[in-house]
């Protein structure tokens, strides 16, 4: 660095702990863990849903101890509580170990998986992968050999705003095709004329309808009702939503912070004196 140079103003720390936040519907959720192998979200899940039915299993033992009648058969079932509750807790301590976190701790939570970056594939002929494999942007991951299909890459979508906007308009686009089919379908049942000249409006109506909805999927991620697809999750988070109380704690730093704010004062402008004429 030359002399006359100003040394680069440093980074200024974080204050305070930064929690990610998602916005789901009018819940407030936290991420715990982010997977970016779906495997390897396909085992957390399956170890999670084994504990967590067992831990639920063991609370319903627990009503059913405390429900019971005779001595005899609280004793019985505290016997078999006593036993699923250290296989649990082994489990458990294997999960906490692998994860780093525990089904315990979220006994008492709302939790799920929700996916924050999805990849389409669509089986493809020859030719669709020949054409596919001279685009210069063309990756081998952009094809996959699933049994005896190939399977072309169409797009990614990221984030899990964008992922559930997808999955909300594909589920709008089947609903469109399915009315469509079910007018068409009529039409062809109809008896009238009147009845016919109504259906026949109602299916113009739905394949307007359909085949505006299918150009905009197609123009933005190149997804059509016609071909069929396959999902493969590139991103999911495990998550824990926020209570009432933590809700309001969240508001508050947000308020404090706002208050904390530095406001911009403007330097108050001073009024020149008018020079005194001799």
């Amino acid at each position: 660095m030359s002399t006359t140079e100003a040394p680069a103003a440093p980074a200024e720390a974080p204050k305070g702990p930064v929690i990610e936040l998602i916005q789901i519907g009018q819940s407030l959720a936290r991420p715990i863990l982010t997977f970016d192998i779906q495997d390897t979200l396909f085992q957390f899940h399956r170890e999670y849903s084994g504990l967590a039915q067992q831990l639920a299993n063991i609370t319903s033992l627990q009503q059913r101890i405390q429900a019971a009648y005779t001595t005899v058969e609280k004793e019985a079932l505290a016997k078999i509580a006593e036993s699923e509750i250290k296989d649990f807790n082994e489990k458990d301590a294997i999960f906490l170990k692998r994860w780093k976190i525990s089904v315990a701790q979220f006994s008492n939570r709302r939790v799920d998986i929700i996916d924050t970056g999805i990849r389409l594939f669509t089986p493809a002929t020859e030719e669709e992968v020949t054409k596919a494999k001279q685009d210069s942007g063309f990756k081998p991951e952009h094809l996959k050999q699933v049994g005896d299909k190939q399977l072309l890459h169409v797009a990614d979508v990221r984030g899990f705003d964008f992922v559930t906007r997808f999955k909300q308009f594909v589920r709008e686009l089947q609903g469109r095709r399915d009315v469509f089919i079910q007018v068409s379908e009529a039409l062809k049942r109809a008896t009238s004329s009147e009845e016919k000249a109504k259906l026949e409006e109602l299916v113009k109506q739905a394949g307007e309808q359909l085949e505006k909805g299918n150009k905009e999927m197609a123009e933005s991620v190149g997804y059509s009702i016609l071909r069929n697809y396959e999902i493969e999750i590139l991103e999911a988070k495990f998550i824990a939503f926020l209570n009432q109380e933590e809700i309001n704690q969240v508001l508050a730093a947000q308020q404090q912070q706002a208050a904390a704010a530095p406001v911009a004062v403007e330097a108050p402008k001073l009024e020149k004196k008018a020079e005194k004429k001799n």
